[in-house]
């Protein structure tokens, strides 16, 4: 799945916005007062719900068909949003963004390299939250792109400066999917 394919999704959508991760929706309150970075943000479902909730949002994507997408979602909202279009694997321009309190990773399966990248732009205290579908989902459907998918406790251990808040495995209509919510230590 590349830039034209998911270009092409958001092109034939509908214009109307699908409603925010359940799984984000019910941890919101973890996360630090401030701004967030959306990676891989599509068109802004997730975006748009954290800066209705107060946060200042920076969406990353490869799409600019999401990307215009989400500025218009925020436009008629009266919303104010940053975007960039920016692949997420790309990580030096990612570490060009600046500071943020907290990061989001949502239906998206970051290489270690980015995921790294992107914690070292979280401030000490902040919150990464992940959420995509995994390898069991896999096995229930293996036409879904497995680049998407979250190997079992895939991103454990990969950082000595998160610690894990929550890692959980779950299921809804949609299929089978891991959560992941670190929490960035303090500095020294």
């Amino acid at each position: 799945m590349d830039k034209d394919y998911w270009n092409e999704q958001f092109r034939s959508r509908q214009n109307k916005l699908f409603s925010p991760e359940e799984y984000l929706v019910k941890n919101i309150e973890c996360f630090r007062p401030g701004s967030v970075l959306d990676v891989a943000c599509g068109d802004g479902r997730n975006a748009i719900f954290l800066s209705k909730h107060g946060y200042d949002v920076t969406g990353i994507d490869f799409a600019n068909e999401g990307l215009r997408r989400l500025r218009d979602f925020a436009s008629t909202q009266g919303l104010r949003l940053n975007t960039h279009e920016i692949n997420a694997d790309d990580t030096e321009r990612i570490t060009t963004l600046g500071q943020f309190d907290n990061a989001i990773f949502v239906h998206f399966k970051p290489s270690i390299k980015t995921f790294l990248a992107v914690s070292n732009l979280v401030r000490s205290n902040g919150i990464i939250l992940m959420t995509s579908f995994n390898y069991r989902h896999l096995l229930k459907s293996p036409q879904f792109p497995s680049q998407l998918c979250y190997g079992e406790a895939e991103f454990l251990n990969r950082s000595s400066l998160l610690d894990l808040v929550e890692y959980v495995s779950y299921s809804d209509e949609r299929g089978f999917l891991d959560g992941y919510i670190f929490r960035k230590q303090s500095a020294p």
